[in-house]
């Protein structure tokens, strides 16, 4: 009888010391975790959602008012993201969900952007907010456990 305890008592302890090897230093899923990568991301986020909440167009402002605001809030994005991956390609390649999160940034801009380029050329688009693998990015992009939630202008387009 003790000696099935202990025997299950080791097969116990050989599990979690498999387990912890194997996960114990990955990423969370999901989760950027890297404190480098989180301060830096979160500080170009505070940046870019400051900047972004300047360019708003005002409330029935003209067409072309709307697509440059569209696109200098863009550049806010992309400065965010640029100033993400100057942490350079190894140190993001270590926290996985980083390139995803990045990845999702861009593809928002690049959506945004067919909207301002349709509103520019006179259509009245009707912007969705990109979905990939069944989920909105947005939620995939505010759930990474970063202080860096979308900013609802980014989401509200004419």
């Amino acid at each position: 009888m003790i000696a099935a305890a202990v025997a299950v008592v080791a097969s116990c302890l050989c599990l979690l010391g498999l387990f912890v090897h194997t996960y114990g230093g990955h990423d969370r899923p999901g989760l950027i975790d890297s404190p480098e990568v989180a301060e830096v991301a979160e500080r170009a986020c505070t940046t870019m959602r400051a900047a972004v909440a300047v360019r708003a167009a005002p409330p029935q402002a003209a067409t072309e008012a709307e697509v440059r605001a569209i696109r200098q809030q863009n550049d806010a994005v992309v400065a965010m993201v640029a100033e993400v991956r100057r942490l350079g390609k190894a140190r993001l390649r270590d926290d996985h969900p980083t390139a995803d999160w990045l990845s999702d940034w861009e593809t928002l801009v690049d959506s945004r952007e067919r909207h301002a380029a349709a509103l520019s050329a006179g259509r009245e688009p009707r912007f969705v907010v990109p979905v990939v693998d069944g989920v909105a990015i947005t939620d995939r992009m505010n759930s990474t456990g970063l202080v860096c939630q979308v900013p609802p202008q980014l989401l509200d387009l004419p």
